[in-house]
């Protein structure tokens, strides 16, 4: 069976460099090809990414991984402006490394720092795509990392994509399970722009986050917390679900390290509003650090205490208002009576 053009079809035409079917039809996937073929049909008019992929069918972060392999091999040329779709994607690893110290801010909430490593941001001399390839033909492990990859995500990976992952396996010595299963955690909270996902691989390599064990414990960590947070702030009516890197810390110290649930951060919630017209993060933190000490792990423990310090005041005949309070009831009329107002941080 052979084939031929129908003659009917040469209406209008454009050309096309026959590099691109000598040197790249069996390296090109298909959203690069059609990210040029549209971009040589349009050659004349001005190029909106937006435009170029609404057209071929394809997310913005696809098509702008498609158009850099065309500039990586001199086909395409990139005027390098500020606002030039790679030049906003070089610049995106930086700002995504910001949004996940943002996110997930790993400072204690008291004492020093652990010192851990420091690694560089990936650079921005890149391997280009032949370099890509043959690392894949050589390593049967990076060729598993991007398919996998792609199953992942849910959709082609191009050249921005493979080329963080391989310099996350390769400078940042994180193994593929260990990307994988950062993949999986950027997808269930979705967030799955390749910068972003570089700043955790920068992240955890710093940390020597390089086991499956290591991994789990982390992600469950992170999941822990912001599941605490959701069910705190949905009991104290505070809007914001999501927490910031402040919160996300002092929630984390209350759960995996003091071993607080939701129920008991609200108690410290509505002991903290008898005392403060704001929500006051480290106001909750020294009554939790306080409970925490003094042993008191439930609702009944609470209840306990307070009753004991009522016996106490009773015996001494006298009161004492820098001693705070731990009654239930109290707690529940000053919650009724003195609502807190929650303010976003200004930014």
């Amino acid at each position: 069976m052979s084939y031929q053009v129908n003659p009917s079809a040469w209406g209008a035409a454009f050309p096309v460099p026959s590099q691109i079917v000598d040197k790249h039809i069996r390296m090109a996937g298909v959203t690069q090809l059609k990210a040029l073929l549209w971009l040589l049909r349009h050659s004349s008019e001005e190029i909106n990414v937006d435009d170029l992929s609404a057209a071929i069918g394809q997310q913005r972060a696809d098509t702008v991984d498609a158009l850099h392999y065309w500039v990586e091999n001199g086909i395409l040329i990139c005027s390098g402006t500020p606002g030039s779709p790679v030049q906003q994607e070089a610049a995106g690893f930086e700002k995504a490394a910001a949004a996940y110290k943002e996110d997930h801010n790993f400072a204690e909430v008291s004492g020093e720092c652990p010192v851990k490593k420091s690694l560089s941001p990936l650079p921005v001399a890149k391997p280009n795509y032949e370099q890509i390839a043959a690392r894949a033909c050589e390593s049967p492990e990076i060729t598993f990392l991007f398919n996998e990859a792609q199953v992942r995500l849910g959709r082609t990976i191009g050249y921005e994509g493979q080329c963080a992952l391989l310099m996350m396996h390769d400078q940042y010595g994180l193994p593929v399970e260990v990307i994988l299963m950062i993949l999986e955690y950027v997808v269930s909270i979705n967030k799955i722009s390749y910068s972003y996902i570089a700043s955790i691989g920068r992240d955890w390599g710093e940390k020597e986050i390089d086991t499956i064990e290591k991994a789990d414990e982390q992600i469950t960590n992170l999941r822990t917390s912001n599941t605490l947070w959701k069910q705190f702030a949905a009991a104290a009516g505070i809007s914001n679900t999501r927490p910031t890197g402040a919160q996300l810390a002092y929630v984390k110290s209350w759960g995996n390290e003091l071993g607080f649930d939701a129920e008991m951060i609200y108690l410290a919630y509505e002991q903290m509003a008898n005392h403060c017209q704001r929500l006051s993060l480290p106001y909750i933190d020294k009554v939790l650090k306080t409970w925490h000490k003094e042993g008191i792990k439930t609702p009944e423990d609470v209840e306990k205490a307070s009753q004991a310090r009522s016996s106490q005041k009773v015996k001494k005949q006298n009161g004492n208002d820098s001693n705070a309070s731990y009654g239930l009831e109290d707690f529940k009329h000053n919650s009724l009576h003195n609502p807190i107002v929650y303010e976003k941080r200004k930014k």
